[in-house]
């Protein structure tokens, strides 16, 4: 006796279905799987035409910055960090004069005014670099600094900075710290 039930599910209109359902489900998959790489190889807005060397190019402009960033505090000379600038510049900063979010040419004036400054009073400060990471077209800078100059004396800090790298410049300095204001030991 044939079982009519085991048939019918085997080779019946519900099994065909099932074999065509499983089929469209694996080739959806498999199509999704690849409009998702296709998405994640696409640049964004954001990062189109950042950096042509990817990653890897980002680390090696925000380095160049800000090793002149550190060559300014040391010595007060801060036109190499400037010529790094994009005319439209994104400057944030958390006290003093230069307090707050500088946007495009206004950003740039506010953080030529602050190296200036800085370099005019003979404030030194040297930083040493705790960890950097790379996050797109940004690069994160963690520093330990301390006051290295007699204006400069009490000043014991640590440091956050995140660079924006457009090309081969940089467009945005922000900077955030861990003591305000920061205090001798």
């Amino acid at each position: 006796m044939i079982d009519r039930q085991h048939m019918w599910m085997t080779n019946g209109p519900s099994a065909q279905n099932r074999e065509a359902t499983t089929r469209r489900a694996l080739l959806g998959a498999a199509v999704g799987a690849l409009a998702g790489a296709a998405v994640l190889a696409t640049p964004t807005r954001a990062s189109a035409g950042v950096s042509p060397q990817g990653a890897d190019g980002v680390r090696r402009v925000a380095d160049r910055a800000m090793d002149r960033f550190d060559h300014g505090w040391r010595t007060g000379e801060w036109d190499p960090f400037l010529a790094m600038l994009t005319p439209r510049f994104s400057f944030w900063f958390p006290e003093g004069e230069w307090r707050g979010r500088h946007e495009g040419e206004a950003g740039r004036r506010a953080v030529e005014a602050w190296a200036r400054f800085h370099g005019d009073n003979g404030n030194r400060v040297h930083g040493r670099r705790r960890t950097v990471t790379t996050m797109g077209h940004r690069v994160l800078y963690e520093y330990d600094s301390r006051g290295a100059s007699p204006s400069t004396a009490g000043y014991l800090n640590w440091e956050t900075i995140i660079l924006g790298v457009t090309g081969e410049r940089i467009s945005a300095f922000h900077e955030y710290w861990g003591n305000i204001p920061p205090t001798g030991e």
